[in-house]
């Protein structure tokens, strides 16, 4: 039998990332078929689950960067958090711009955020963009 998925020609930023979003979307299907419905669909998902788990490395990746920007208001040590766990932080005049590595994905933080909500919203932002 063949291989189920081949994986892409793509880089991973951290082990085992494409693996993990994988069973991440298969989790997020199964909870969109009701419990009580028997169908294949269900019937695949839960048997691809628990075949592959989850590896991890993503998932804690996303909640220490997610903990970092959550109370963002451009400290030196959110900044070096967030160089340690592999994002660019580039300052401007008045917008850092957050990279992963070299990927042409970034957003745009303001040096100097205006209210509490300025941290979960970027949060939000972020893990859409990034995970």
């Amino acid at each position: 039998m063949a291989e189920l998925l081949r994986k892409p020609l793509l880089p991973e930023y951290c082990e085992g990332e494409i693996h993990d979003f994988l069973v991440e979307l298969i989790r997020k299907e199964v909870k969109n078929i009701p419990e009580e419905t028997k169908c294949r669909r269900r019937e695949i998902c839960e048997a691809l689950l628990s075949v592959n788990h989850e590896i991890g490395v993503r998932a804690a990746l996303r909640n220490e960067a997610c903990t970092v920007l959550k109370g963002w208001n451009a400290q030196e040590s959110q900044i070096a958090a967030l160089e340690k766990l592999g994002f660019g932080v580039t300052k401007g005049r008045k917008h850092y711009k957050l990279r992963r590595d070299n990927s042409a994905f970034f957003t745009s933080v303001s040096a100097t955020p205006s209210d509490k909500r300025a941290g979960a919203n970027l949060t939000a932002e972020f893990v859409k963009l990034f995970f």
